[in-house]
């Protein structure tokens, strides 16, 4: 889940008692995810669960503040990107803490390869151990397949013994 927050302004000062609708799409398809009022939280920010937030999805979000704005002020747009990177005057605030926090648990706790020789040889699994998470080239400096022996440190082109 993650939170998506908005602020909205009124001639300079904080919109209150608005209604704001977000719609929210995935990119790659553009079908619409959500379509939902937002919860007034106060000082003109306004707040949405999104309950089905996928941090390996792009999303893009259109808040229309309603017709009490004027249309400088009435919408607000955002567009997610790659692990949840965010944009524009919308916040996600998973984006900001709970994603980050999840990815770095991924990192540290769940199933790592690092393959030898070949492309895309380091793979972060997903929490089902199965699913390719993250998938990356780790080479050296020279652009080589690292190689790895069980339980040592990787072997970088150029690198000091016992470094």
């Amino acid at each position: 889940m993650a939170w998506i927050v908005a602020y909205f302004e009124k001639q300079g000062q904080p919109a209150i008692n608005l209604h704001p609708v977000i719609r929210i799409r995935y990119v790659e398809t553009g079908s619409i995810v959500a379509e939902d009022a937002m919860e007034e939280i106060g000082n003109g920010f306004y707040r949405f669960d999104f309950y089905t937030y996928d941090m390996t999805e792009d999303y893009t979000m259109l808040i229309d503040g309603g017709p009490e704005l004027i249309q400088s002020e009435r919408f607000l747009e955002g567009a997610t990107g790659e692990y949840g990177a965010i944009s524009s005057n919308i916040y996600l605030m998973a984006d900001n803490i709970d994603c980050r926090v999840l990815l770095m648990k991924k990192i540290f706790g769940n199933r790592l390869e690092l393959q030898n020789g070949s492309k895309d040889n380091w793979i972060l699994y997903d929490d089902d151990n199965v699913t390719p998470l993250l998938v990356y080239d780790a080479s050296d400096i020279n652009g080589d397949a690292i190689y790895q022996i069980t339980g040592m440190a990787s072997k970088r082109s150029k690198a000091k013994e016992g470094a």
